[in-house]
């Protein structure tokens, strides 16, 4: 806390911008950082609103607009009407593109509605500094998507194929030089949920089709498999790291996840892995973002493989693995909300 209140008397003459999270408490998607991310602030003296975004809307003020939400619980469950249980309107929170930043949580086309899309590019269009833009979103939110941006920007991933219909499984695995085991991705997917372990082309073929079957507008990621007992979740804001932590493989799974009960320890980076995250971060044009990388054998000297970008990272983890040395989400807070980072 002593850094913060430090940083808040070098800034008398330009306080902190107001924070607002809009999140959604969904069954896929627990809103678990948001309210984490408001009980920090308040206890750094920051004006911070957590809204959820089912049901939300804005009325013009002035220069400002008015937020309104319905309540929102300290746990981040949000109370939503029902056909016999009406529910009334937070006390709005009023927000100023010069003096709030917004954190938009939920731009996911499987976990919410299309109209939130809107409404953050109303507020992008009216001035408003959004964290992470909607562009990058879009970005992380589709893994070929940002396959093809790691790619562009020569930054060292894994290499994969995109599946182009269902009959099409041999051909990426012939591209993948048919060594199996692989990794079958859905492109949009998250929590490590869509994400298959394959071990035979026929079992590929399988599995393609049923998914086509499913859903025959799917897009589907076949990628190479690198052995490793751990993952790394980098997390960058504003051009900075914070912090990086191991991911141990689940046992009996291939997957790192901490949704899928991997147990995370402190990683403590290279300079070359520093120095490849913070590319990665900007590549997707992140502002608040995870970063994961496979690490190389040679971390000094090799480059990590960079798996994807995160734009929406939960913190919850991360902030357990680092409390016995100090709060990760109050270093976000105290990087996130400095004026200087968003000129």
């Amino acid at each position: 806390m002593e850094k913060f209140k430090s940083f808040i008397a070098e800034e008398e003459k330009e306080k902190p911008y107001d924070l607002l999270i809009i999140s959604h408490d969904g069954i896929d998607d627990v809103n678990e950082t948001g309210p984490l991310v408001k009980k920090t602030g308040k206890k750094m003296g920051l004006n911070v609103f957590l809204a959820e975004t089912m049901g939300s809307y804005m009325e013009d003020d002035g220069d400002d607009k008015v937020f309104y939400s319905f309540p929102v619980s300290d746990e981040g469950q949000a109370q939503i009407p029902k056909p016999k249980d009406d529910v009334e309107y937070q006390k709005p929170f009023k927000i100023n593109p010069d003096k709030t930043l917004i954190m938009m949580r939920g731009l996911h086309p499987i976990y919410g509605c299309e109209s939130w899309n809107v409404m953050a590019q109303n507020l992008e269009k009216d001035g408003y500094k959004l964290i992470n833009s909607v562009k990058c979103n879009e970005i992380c939110n589709d893994k070929w998507f940002n396959y093809t941006v790691f790619q562009r920007e020569n930054i060292q991933t894994p290499k994969s194929i995109l599946i182009r219909h269902s009959e099409d499984a041999l051909r990426a695995a012939d591209k993948l030089g048919n060594k199996f085991p692989m990794i079958l991705k859905t492109t949009v997917g998250s929590i490590g949920v869509g994400v298959m372990f394959v071990e035979s082309a026929k079992s590929l073929s399988g599995i393609v089709q049923l998914l086509y079957r499913e859903n025959k507008y799917i897009d589907i990621l076949l990628q190479e498999y690198i052995k490793t007992d751990y993952d790394v979740r980098v997390i960058v804001v504003g051009g900075k790291v914070m912090g990086g932590m191991k991911r141990p493989i689940v046992k009996g799974d291939f997957r790192s996840n901490v949704s899928q009960g991997s147990e995370p320890e402190i990683h403590e980076l290279t300079e070359l892995e520093i120095s490849e995250s913070l590319r990665a971060a900007k590549a997707v044009g992140g502002d608040v973002v995870g970063v994961d990388f496979i690490p190389a054998k040679n971390r000094d000297k090799d480059k990590p493989f960079f798996i994807e970008v995160n734009s929406n990272p939960g913190l919850k983890g991360i902030e357990g693995v680092f409390s016995k040395k100090f709060s990760m989400t109050e270093k976000i807070l105290t990087t996130y909300l400095n004026r200087d980072n968003w000129r």
